[in-house]
């Protein structure tokens, strides 16, 4: 009897980890993702596609295209069926569309299909489609990973990366944790939560993702990650973001400490914020409109 196609569905926030967690992966030759997506780190957003096509609530998320609206949701899918798979079945439901399109990108991938989008975590409609197509597609397994960082480091690297302010973005990473906990009231079994910092430290953290996927852990993949990042906003003193007391509690939870998360004030941090939040979009719409200016030409 030949096993049951697999799925792997990653769920963080963005500078979580999920890029290091999905090449660890991709090392082994039973794992896939898609080839072809209109975004980076091989993600297709595909749930929160798929809530956009359903009619499903979702929130604005930060530096985001999310929400999508739901003709562009819709053609999104469509393409990535048709630009995965060789012989692709479009269904004229809209439901049918979600729920059968996993279905044959899963199978298209066997053994294992990889999925990671950070942007799913934030929006609980997203999560209710992922449990549904648990009940629905019963001819593949599903895991799914609950990857937790720091929010200080979570949020100090999305800074650095767009500029975020970490004083908006915080709500949004407490949204995405209280959503993992409620998640896990939900699922019983396959599915692994682990923090970033304890996947760094050892990679045996991943056993039961490793064990779902069959793998065998060599000597020359204990070394895989590094904990570098870990604690890294304490290096920058002008990060002198602070945590609110809802979003620490959140952090708590998941074994977070009070030393954890704590971060030295500094004075001019609210000036350093908007200035660099506004060379950020300055630089941003320079680069866009000059590129516009190039193609007319």
């Amino acid at each position: 009897m030949m096993a049951k196609p697999k799925c792997i569905i990653i769920l963080s926030e963005k500078s979580s980890g999920s890029s290091a967690c999905q090449n660890l992966l991709a090392r082994f030759a039973n794992v896939r993702h898609v080839a072809n997506t209109r975004h980076g780190e091989h993600e297709t957003l595909y749930w929160v596609k798929a809530a956009s096509l359903l009619g499903y609530p979702q929130i604005d998320m930060l530096d985001s295209e999310v929400p999508i609206e739901p003709q562009q949701a819709k053609t999104d899918l469509r393409d990535l069926l048709v630009e995965n798979l060789q012989n692709p079945v479009l269904p004229e439901s809209d439901s049918e569309l979600v729920f059968d399109g996993w279905r044959q990108i899963c199978l298209a991938h066997t053994p294992i299909f990889l999925e990671k989008s950070p942007h799913h975590l934030c929006q609980w409609s997203a999560i209710e489609l992922i449990v549904e197509a648990r009940e629905r597609i019963l001819d593949v397994d599903f895991f799914i990973v609950g990857l937790v960082r720091n929010p200080m480091d979570t949020l100090y690297s999305q800074f650095q990366r767009w500029r975020t302010p970490p004083e908006h973005l915080q709500y949004q990473w407490g949204i995405a944790y209280r959503n993992l906990l409620k998640l896990e009231e939900v699922i019983a079994e396959n599915l692994l939560i682990v923090r970033y910092e304890d996947m760094v430290s050892s990679i045996h953290s991943l056993q039961p993702l490793l064990d779902f996927c069959g793998a065998e852990v060599g000597d020359k993949d204990k070394n895989f990650f590094h904990n570098r990042s870990v604690a890294k906003y304490r290096e920058d003193r002008r990060f002198g973001f602070q945590l609110s007391d809802e979003v620490a509690e959140v952090a708590k939870a998941y074994g977070y400490s009070d030393s954890d998360l704590r971060n030295d004030p500094w004075v001019l941090w609210p000036m350093y914020r908007r200035a660099s939040r506004l060379g950020h979009t300055a630089k941003g719409y320079i680069k866009k409109t000059g590129r516009g200016i190039l193609d007319r030409r």
